[in-house]
């Protein structure tokens, strides 16, 4: 997988099909390519990331969600951040967000 690479990645984002139902292999086997890429690697999980699927992807080994949609076309932008946060279990820690939907 990443042994004929020169030179490995830091990040990898791993994006599914928006409309994938099952979340259960939908980003592949994250701890495989994290294995593979000495251990270093870190995964970002993206498309069709909605709340119910925060545990999901989190449980398959995603350090990184990142989320579009879901609160961008959302009517009530700042509930649904904060519903996102709170799926996560701990304080928030990104104090660096980049919206590049302009």
């Amino acid at each position: 997988m990443t042994e004929n690479l020169k030179v490995k990645p830091d990040l990898v984002e791993l994006h599914r099909a928006i409309d994938t139902d099952d979340t259960a292999h939908a980003w592949g086997d994250i701890p495989a390519l994290k294995k593979a890429a000495g251990g270093k690697l870190l995964i970002a999980t993206a498309g069709g990331i909605r709340v119910n699927v925060v545990k999901d992807a989190l449980k398959a080994g995603a350090d990184i969600l990142v989320v579009g949609r879901a609160i961008t076309a959302s009517k009530d932008i700042s509930h649904a951040a904060e519903a996102f946060i709170e799926r996560l279990d701990k304080e928030e820690i990104d104090q660096f967000r980049v919206m590049t939907d302009f």
